[in-house]
C-alpha cells in the first residue's frame, strides 16, 4: 500500500498493482526535459483510469482580467494542467502499447487492460485549498472547454474537487 504525498495532502493508501506513480517514474525521466505530467495514474475501480492532478490553489476565473499578471498566472496554470492531463495520458497509452522497455513501475492492473472500450477514464484535479464547494464549477468549466477535443475522442470525464470532498471518496487520507 502507497500514499503518495503532493500540495500539502496524502493520497492514497493505494494498492501498488493500481498505481502509476507517473511524476517519479524512470519513464517519465527518460523522457528528457519538456514533458509535463499529472502526480500519478490510479486504476480506481473494475472501469475506471483516474489521472490526479494536485495544486494548493487555483486561480479565481472573476478576477483574471483585473490585471496582466493574473491574466498571465491564469493562462499558465491552465495550460499547464492541460498538457499535464494530455502527456500523461499518452504516456500511459504507450506505456500499455509497450512503448517502453521497462513498463514494471505501472502497476500491474493498469498494464493488463484488455479492452479501453470498457474503462472510464477521469482527469482529476484536486485544489487543497478550495473551500466553497460550489466555486469548483469555475475551474471545471475552464478545463473542460480546454481539454474538449481529448474528452471527445477519448470519452474522458473531468472533475474538480477539493480536499474534503477528495477524502469523500476514499482518495485521501
Amino acid at each position: 500500500m502507497k500514499i503518495i504525498t503532493e500540495s500539502e495532502m496524502n493520497f492514497g493508501k493505494f494498492d501498488e498493482e493500481n498505481l502509476f506513480h507517473i511524476e517519479d517514474s524512470k519513464i517519465y525521466k527518460d523522457l528528457g526535459a519538456g514533458i509535463k505530467t499529472v502526480e500519478f495514474i490510479l486504476k480506481y475501480s473494475e472501469n475506471s483510469i483516474l489521472f490526479f492532478e494536485a495544486k494548493k490553489s487555483c486561480p479565481n476565473a472573476a478576477n483574471q482580467y483585473e490585471s496582466e499578471e493574473k491574466e498571465q498566472k491564469f493562462e499558465e496554470y491552465y495550460s499547464s494542467i492541460t498538457e499535464k492531463f494530455v502527456a500523461s495520458l499518452q504516456i500511459y497509452l504507450a506505456t500499455i502499447m509497450e512503448k517502453y522497455p521497462d513498463t514494471s513501475e505501472v502497476g500491474s492492473e493498469l498494464r493488463t487492460v484488455d479492452s479501453m472500450k470498457e474503462i472510464q477514464l477521469k482527469f482529476i484535479l484536486v485544489v487543497k485549498n478550495a473551500k466553497d464547494i460550489t466555486w469548483l464549477a469555475g475551474p471545471l468549466a475552464e478545463l473542460k472547454a480546454r481539454l474538449l477535443q481529448v474528452r471527445k475522442i477519448w470519452g474522458v470525464e473531468m472533475v474538480v474537487l477539493n480536499e474534503e470532498l477528495a477524502r469523500e471518496y476514499k482518495l485521501t487520507c
